[in-house]
């Protein structure tokens, strides 16, 4: 059975040390196996992935949280906004922050 794919928004940090745990399984698995070249390839195969997929998660949450800074930096700024264009960006705010929030927040 295959595994979804995770992207950068679904994985979490029980998903990342999964992908590590079986990592550290996979160099068991080289070292216990005779066929030594074969496996090692596909265990640096497999390495090679699972340190992207982290990586991946890294940079997404480092972009996730400057979009949410960048929110609030906006939401603080009201210097020759009318009560229209403030309320107006407020919404705005507001709408963008709940789709982040519902698409990185696991239910």
């Amino acid at each position: 059975m295959t595994r979804p794919r995770h992207t950068a928004d679904s994985i979490t940090d029980d998903d990342l040390d999964q992908l590590y745990t079986e990592l550290e399984r996979m160099k068991l698995l080289v070292a216990a196996s005779s066929e030594d070249g074969q496996a090692v390839r596909m265990a640096a195969q497999y390495a090679e992935r699972a340190i992207e997929n982290g990586e991946r998660a890294e940079r997404a949450e480092a972009a996730l949280n400057a979009v949410r800074a960048e929110l609030t930096a906006l939401n603080s700024e009201t210097t020759g906004l009318n009560p229209y264009a403030m309320a107006g960006r407020r919404d705005a705010v507001a709408r963008v922050r709940a789709a982040l929030d519902t698409h990185t927040n696991p239910r």
